[in-house]
C-alpha cells in the first residue's frame, strides 16, 4: 500500500442527511435500523445488497449530497459521507492547511 496523508478539511455541502441521533422510529424508515450493518458480511457471505447501500441510494435520490453520522468504533466521533458526483459549483470541499505544508500540485510528489 503506498503512504497516504491524512488532512483536515473545510466544506460547505448542502444538504446532507444527519443521522448523528441514530434510529428512533417514527423518525426515519426501518431500513435505518440496520445503518450500521456488516456490509461485507452482507456483500460477500449472504450475497445480498448491504442495507447501508440502499441508504445510500434512496439520500442521493432525495437530493442529499451526504450522510453525517456517529462513529461506529468512537461513538464520539463523527463521520461525514459525501457522495461527491452530486457536488454542485457552489458546494465548496478543501484541504484545511494553515501553515501550507502540504504541496500545491502533483510536481512535488516527483
Amino acid at each position: 500500500m503506498p503512504p497516504g496523508t491524512l488532512v483536515s478539511y473545510q466544506l460547505t455541502v448542502d444538504p446532507v442527511v444527519d443521522f448523528t441521533s441514530g434510529y428512533q422510529g417514527g423518525i426515519w424508515s426501518a431500513l435505518w435500523e440496520d445503518f450500521y450493518c456488516d456490509w461485507r458480511g452482507c456483500w460477500f457471505n449472504q450475497r445480498i445488497e448491504p442495507p447501508s447501500w440502499i441508504i445510500g441510494d434512496e439520500v442521493i435520490a432525495t437530493g442529499a449530497k451526504g450522510i453525517l453520522f456517529r462513529s461506529r468504533l468512537s461513538p464520539e466521533g463523527v463521520n461525514l459521507v459525501l457522495y461527491v458526483d452530486d457536488l454542485a459549483p457552489a458546494d465548496r470541499l478543501e484541504v484545511h492547511d494553515p501553515q501550507g505544508s502540504l504541496p500545491r500540485d502533483q510536481s512535488s510528489w516527483t
